[in-house]
């Protein structure tokens, strides 16, 4: 397994979704990705989208306090490549439109300490895995 993670802005939490849904053969109902948009308890748990299937993960914490939203995907090492694809075109497509340095590779931090995830559920006080 490979997990990867990064930070984006949120006017593309549904494109970013939807072009992993299709590389990891996910369903990705929008009305999940909605609700935890729209929820304003900064301090719940709904502001969590995350999608557990086939062995797979992807989680994104849409708490509206900032406009930058962090991203958690764990995939299978047979489709990293074009899960890392997809995260960095995105990113690169961000951090062009707001005039920041690109990123040159997002790493694997499966089995990593201090990682996105560790610090959602430990925000939310969850486990998610």
């Amino acid at each position: 397994m490979v997990q990867y993670e990064m930070y984006f802005t949120n006017e593309y939490t549904k494109e970013i979704l939807y072009d992993l849904e299709k590389v990891m053969s996910l369903h990705i109902e929008e009305t999940r990705i909605e609700k935890a948009i729209r929820e304003k308890d900064k301090n719940s748990q709904n502001n969590l989208f995350f999608l557990k299937e086939n062995g797979q993960f992807i989680c994104v914490d849409c708490n509206d306090n900032d406009w930058i939203f962090p991203l958690v995907v764990i995939c299978d090492e047979k489709i990293q490549n074009e899960v890392k694809e997809v995260m960095l075109r995105w990113d690169h497509f961000i951090r062009e439109e707001y005039a920041q340095e690109l990123t040159e590779d997002i790493i694997n931090v499966y089995g990593k300490e201090n990682t996105l995830l560790h610090n959602i559920e430990e925000l939310y006080g969850i486990e998610l895995l």
